[in-house]
């Protein structure tokens, strides 16, 4: 009996209290035990009133839109492997008659294109090697052609045969005999590259820990190639919401697995969605870039995506730091790059490797860039400890280090000779180091935690940008608005003594008299008010620090006819510290008075005039970066972080920490703020904290408040001709991959730039960023605003085309702007901040009206251009040609693309 319970395993189990299930199950685990081994115990029968009937009658579309749910029932794994199940739409209706097959003219055996089962077992690490799947499903499918099965990587069984029970139950029995796949591997006649060794051991142990996946994805029957002799007739229509299932049990019980199995959930799809939108893509849409968006969970990812994947592949050696250009690197200096932990962490750590020109199958990792610090660990890899995304093993990273996992990001480290790169040395430029690994040779993981404690690695992956080499406080001329100290990325995350620092404000008023803006706020350490110190006695505000914000204050005002903008174009700021010290002037003096009982000051812009008709008046504490000049608020006191009399200003320091501060803002008392677009938790699920990144930054992280963007990068600033307003050029970026002209503004050189941006997520997902009915104008403040938002300024003066340009103008250049050095657009709008009259823009100017001008930023084709113009949307125009005498706007844009229009904005942007 033991010999047959080892063979045998039964669970029941709903998908969607399966471990990493995918789409959107509900429900609840049935209060059924295990079945006894041998006995029968029929997957549940679904019980909803109304079948949906899948047959040769069922159109294309609904049979794409589909919405799958999937019941597992009895598991059996033997010489024929079977899994029950059920099917059911989102309404608990039975599902029958899914399961086209299709056979080749090559075929010995039938297919079934809309499925794909697979099965791996965790291996046991060694020798402190972490443990390992190990997919049992690496054998072909004979043909004509080949009739012989034959060893091959990792792959999935779809050519088995599937019983429709018609009361939408199911069962598959697997073509390959699980229990025979080691036999077969050993007994191939093989040749290198192709070593049986490398697919590992492949002995069926029902002891162990086994995944069941299947995915239920494709094209919807008769199209594409799913026809019944695989040749394609028409385009393939993809089923929209594919089905992942993730099924972790232990074949000797027939249980699932608990907390208290070996397991290993290193990562779960929510964490990776937040950037990815959806793992994979969508089905039929451009975000479908991996496995055409049918594979989308990574606990499914693992069973392909395994060591085994070195199988058949000859290693490419790298020389100098680099392989061979346009060469393969599935083998790259051993390592097996498919292999799943090797893989996820060389694509996110992208343009930093130390090795260059990896290339895994047309995917150049080293040209992928993430877009905040990868030292952020724990965006990933949640721990134990996250109620949202619980990973078991997702602290493995500092628990238990490995060559494999931590070398595919320290790749420059020879762990066999102890040698080698260290990615610090790197990104100086260099190609060595003086140690490379400093703990030696290194044959296994054995000893990796003896030097690398959970400790150590926590502290070595604290998130901190360094300063810019090129800062104005270390060079002469250098940049003035970057960072000339280190930049925490992660405020949860900080080094030991780094002091988290927050503004508060209670109120912001315009007097009725003298029209001066005046912010009440405080600012505190670790969540205690701090009063500043007396400018009489220190030179700085704070002990420990230097620097300090800027009280900001924007507002609208009257501008190409329209009396009361949408859209902020007028603002003034004063440095606190420059107000506290007294040696403020012009638009920047104020007057600092407090602290009150409970730590509030008042700061009072004496320089600047709020007009009368000015509306959407609001102040801000935050937003400072310009080093000589208003440098940031920066500690000076971190261990390891040190810093010194600046070369350039002896009087200023440099280096130091920055933990970039939350910018905050409020609306004036008395009046009504701008609309809300955005909101900062959306920017921060891909970015962390907005402006850091592993290498760089920009603002020097200091205006990192999504919603006030718009402050200065109004529709009244450009650059370069072009738009420098925020609803133009945050589109622009992400939508890089979309354009037809390369969005080349503030360009470095001619290879780096925001065209090399690649957006991660779902492009047509307007709501990964935006609030529901922004974008759409559907919510009744956006809508209110349509008919006052300004147009968008793109030139302005004269631009500068020939070979003497400055490295920042030939190539950032607009290539919609005349660059003559002679045509001229004229001055742009302005307000004059300290008495508050506005100076409006010259007719000659060019703009873009404001939805064309959104939409252009990603839509820039001629055809989509021509379609805009031609509906009254204005795009690169003289401002007098499309302005209205009375400030109305001629974009009939609206007419189709408003809610419920023949062309809905939202309906043409599909969330998911």
């Amino acid at each position: 009996m033991n010999g047959l319970h080892n063979r045998w395993i039964s669970a029941v189990l709903l998908v969607s209290a399966l471990a990493g299930c995918g789409g959107s199950d509900s429900g609840s685990v049935p209060a059924v035990a295990p079945s006894a081994v041998g006995a029968e115990l029929p997957v549940p029968v679904p019980t909803g009133s109304s079948p949906i009937v899948l047959n040769a009658n069922t159109t294309a579309a609904t049979f794409a839109a589909l919405n799958l749910k999937l019941t597992l029932g009895k598991i059996t794994i033997a010489s024929a492997t079977t899994v029950d199940f059920a099917l059911t739409d989102g309404d608990g209706n039975p599902v029958l008659g899914f399961g086209s097959s299709t056979k080749s003219a090559t075929a010995v055996v039938a297919a079934y294109p809309n499925i794909a089962f697979s099965l791996a077992k965790l291996v046991p690490g060694v020798s402190g090697s972490p443990s390992k799947w190990i997919s049992y499903i690496v054998s072909t499918v004979p043909t004509t052609t080949a009739l012989s099965a034959v060893p091959t990587r990792p792959t999935t069984d779809n050519t088995g045969s599937l019983v429709d029970n018609k009361n939408g139950t199911y069962r598959y029995t697997f073509y390959r005999d699980i229990t025979k796949i080691k036999d077969l591997v050993a007994s191939a006649t093989l040749t290198a590259p192709n070593v049986a060794a490398d697919l590992g051991d492949l002995a069926y142990d029902p002891k162990l820990t086994h995944r069941l996946t299947l995915a239920l994805s494709g094209a919807a029957p008769g199209t594409g190639t799913n026809t019944a002799n695989g040749l394609q007739l028409t385009p393939a229509v993809n089923m929209t919401n594919p089905l992942n299932v993730i099924y972790d049990f232990i074949p000797a019980t027939g249980k699932a697995v608990t907390d208290a199995d070996p397991q290993r959930t290193i990562a779960v799809k929510e964490s990776c969605n937040e950037c990815h939108g959806k793992l994979g893509g969508i089905p039929g849409t451009e975000s479908a870039s991996v496995h055409g968006g049918s594979r989308y969970d990574p606990k499914y990812c693992t069973v392909c995506h395994t060591d085994q994947r070195k199988y058949g592949r000859t290693n490419t050696a790298s020389s100098a730091g680099s392989f061979p250009a346009g060469s393969s690197t599935y083998v790259a200096d051993g390592t097996t790059v498919g292999d799943l932990p090797v893989l996820v962490h060389k694509i996110h750590l992208g343009k930093e490797l130390v090795k260059k020109n990896y290339n895994f199958g047309g995917v150049l990792l080293n040209e992928t860039k993430y877009p905040q610090d990868i030292r952020n660990c724990t965006k990933c890899h949640n721990g134990s400890d996250s109620a949202a995304h619980k990973t078991l093993q997702g602290d493995n990273w500092k628990t238990a280090p490995s060559r494999l996992a931590c070398g595919a990001c320290h790749d420059g480290i020879n762990f066999a000779t102890g040698k080698g790169v260290t990615l610090a040395d790197a990104a100086q430029g260099l190609t060595s180091s003086e140690f490379g690994h400093i703990g030696g040779a290194r044959g296994d993981d054995n000893l990796c935690n003896v030097c690398h404690t959970p400790a150590s690695i926590a502290i070595n992956h604290i998130p901190v940008t360094p300063p810019n080499p090129q800062n104005s406080l270390l060079v002469a001329g250098g940049n003035n608005n970057t960072a000339a100290a280190w930049i925490a990325g992660n405020t949860k995350n900080v080094p030991a003594g780094a002091v988290i620092v927050a503004y508060d404000i209670k109120s912001v008023a315009v007097d009725a008299t003298t029209r001066r803006p005046s912010i009440v706020f405080r600012m505190t350490q670790n969540g205690a008010a701090l009063a500043f110190n007396n400018p009489a006695l220190k030179a700085e505000m704070w002990d420990n620090f230097v620097g300090s914000p800027s009280a900001y204050i924007v507002y609208s005002v009257p501008q190409d006819g329209i009396s009361a903008p949408a859209d902020f174009n007028a603002s003034a700021s004063g440095y606190l510290r420059s107000i506290w010290s007294g040696k403020a002037t012009g638009t920047s003096a104020g007057t600092l008075s407090g602290p009150d009982a409970n730590g509030y000051y008042v700061v009072t812009l004496t320089g600047v005039t709020i007009p009368a008709n000015a509306v959407m008046v609001t102040g801000g504490i935050g937003y400072t970066y310009g080093l000589t000049t208003t440098q940031p608020l920066t500690q000076t006191n971190v261990v390891g972080y040190k810093v010194s009399a600046s070369p350039i200003v002896p009087s200023l320091l440099t280096g130091g920490l920055i933990v970039a501060v939350q910018d905050v803002s409020m609306v004036a008392t008395g009046y009504t703020g701008r609309r809300q677009i955005v909101v900062d938790s959306n920017c921060d699920k891909c970015h962390e904290q907005l402006g850091v990144f592993t290498a760089e930054s920009f603002h020097a992280g200091q205006r990192n408040d999504a919603s006030t963007c718009a402050w200065c990068h109004n529709p009244a600033r450009t650059s370069s001709g072009w738009s420098a307003d925020s609803t133009s050029f945050v589109h622009a970026i992400h939508g890089s991959s979309k354009r037809t002209k390369p969005f080349t503004w503030h360009a470095a050189t001619t290879t780096e730039s925001f065209a090399n941006v690649g957006y991660p997520g779902i492009l047509s997902n307007c709501e990964t960023c935006h609030l529901p009915g922004t974008y759409d104008f559907s919510a009744s403040t956006s809508a209110s605003a349509l008919p006052n938002r300004l147009y968008r300024t793109v030139a302005t003066g004269k631009y500068n085309g020939t070979a003497t340009a400055t490295a920042l103008g030939v190539f950032s250049l607009s290539p919609y702007v005349v660059k003559d050095n002679v045509t001229d657009y004229g001055a742009g709008f302005s307000v004059n901040a300290a008495t508050g009259l506005a100076t409006q823009a010259a007719a000659t100017t060019l703009v873009n009206s404001p939805i064309a001008g959104a939409c252009f930023s990603c839509h820039d084709s001629d055809v989509a251009k021509a379609h805009m113009q031609s509906n009254g949307g204005a795009l690169y125009a003289p401002r007098s040609a499309v302005l209205r005498p009375d400030g109305s706007q001629a974009e009939a844009c609206m007419l189709c693309h408003a809610a419920g229009k023949v062309a809905d904005i939202k309906a043409r942007h599909p969330r998911q």
